[in-house]
């Protein structure tokens, strides 16, 4: 199924497909409502009861709109164009049936799902709807060879030209600007983004920007970094950099440390504002803990990180775990959306954790410090 190419026209029979791109279409036979793929248009009952492992006591039936279905004979040739559809059948059940002239049915495959009809006269849109695509998904026909066939809308479908079909999805190229650079999707643009995929096209340090959409008219929208918003073609963005007090002298590293602790299941965010800080999400207290079962706890990043040592923690103002925890509660801040109370808490000066080292320790081991702090919580 791949070169595709799209030929103008219907052909007017296999000898035309022969001649010009392959020596047939693709056929199959629902059999047993299970579709089973025919090596040619026509072949015998006994070829087609091999295909789909119909035991030697059994017959093979057509399948008709009509309770005379016809009955095969293992040697019999059977033109799939005149029906497709078919059953089995005990020969013992077999009884003498009269000629029926009712239409046959037909199963059209489209990638590999059937649906059955009795038309054999359908067009590209008719088709789409018989299997409940959308107009603009791409329909092609299946041959023997890549040269397959584009059905459009209103093109001729007619079933004896083969009832194999593939569809591919027509691709619309997204191209979005940020910075007043143009970004493809080849170049990192998707329909759904984040302000912080949508800034790491223009910074290596995304984390360390604002993101804001401008729109046709009115004011600049912030995006934050943590939100994924629908992305449309020739959107445009500005990325503005931070300047924050004092720097953080590695991004990456924090990204990474971050990413340790999200594969393991840890729920954990970096914000910037209104300074660097990771705030661990649903840190849990021990089983049984009477007081609450978790706790978010922030931890503010010092602008010399990872040279400068993590240190302290913030728990949410009011929490119960105030004055149970190891620590004295100190001053109050604001982020997040919310309160937060400092507790005098330092695992690496004096509260049983190794001296800090900055190529060993980070965000990723001080998160172990902040579980047995919370966990030998006072009852």
């Amino acid at each position: 199924m791949s070169n595709v190419s799209k030929t103008t026209g219907q052909t007017t029979g296999l000898a035309e497909h022969a001649r010009n791109c392959s020596p047939a279409p693709k056929w199959a036979a629902l059999v047993d409502d299970k579709p089973i793929p025919m090596p040619r248009q026509l072949v015998t009952a006994a070829i087609i009861k091999a295909q789909a492992e119909i035991p030697p006591d059994f017959v093979l039936v057509r399948d008709l709109d009509s309770p005379d279905d016809t009955v095969l004979a293992n040697e019999e040739t059977v033109d799939l164009v005149k029906g497709n559809v078919f059953y089995r059948l005990a020969a013992c059940d077999v009884k003498p049936r009269e000629l029926c002239n009712a239409p046959p049915k037909l199963a059209l495959f489209v990638d590999d799902r059937p649906e059955v009809t009795i038309n054999p006269h359908q067009t590209g849109r008719s088709i789409r709807e018989l299997f409940g695509f959308k107009d603009d998904v791409l329909l092609f026909r299946d041959y023997e060879t890549p040269c397959d066939e584009s059905i459009g809308l209103e093109e001729a479908a007619p079933f004896d030209k083969g009832p194999v079909y593939y569809t591919r999805r027509q691709h619309t190229q997204l191209a979005i600007i940020v910075n007043n650079k143009r970004f493809t999707e080849a170049e990192g643009a998707k329909h759904h983004m984040t302000g912080l995929q949508i800034a790491a096209l223009v910074s290596d340090a995304p984390r360390n920007t604002e993101v804001f959409k401008l729109p046709k008219k009115g004011e600049p929208e912030p995006v934050p970094l943590d939100k994924e918003i629908c992305i449309e073609n020739c959107d445009e963005f500005r990325v503005v950099r931070n300047n924050v007090a004092g720097g953080i002298i590695e991004p990456t590293r924090i990204e990474r440390e971050l990413e340790k602790l999200k594969q393991g299941g840890c729920r954990v965010d970096f914000i910037q504002q209104p300074f660097p800080a990771a705030i661990y999400r649903d840190v849990p207290t021990r089983p049984g803990y009477r007081h609450l079962q978790m706790t978010d706890v922030l931890v503010i990043v010092p602008g010399g990180y990872p040279g400068q040592p993590l240190d302290g923690a913030y728990l949410p103002e009011g929490s119960p775990l105030l004055g149970r925890v190891a620590g004295s509660p100190q001053g109050l801040v604001v982020a997040d959306g919310r309160r937060w109370q400092l507790v005098s808490y330092h695992p690496h000066n004096g509260g049983g954790a190794p001296p800090w080292n900055k190529d060993k320790h980070g965000l990723h081991t001080y998160f172990d410090e902040i579980l047995c702090w919370i966990h030998r919580a006072n009852g």
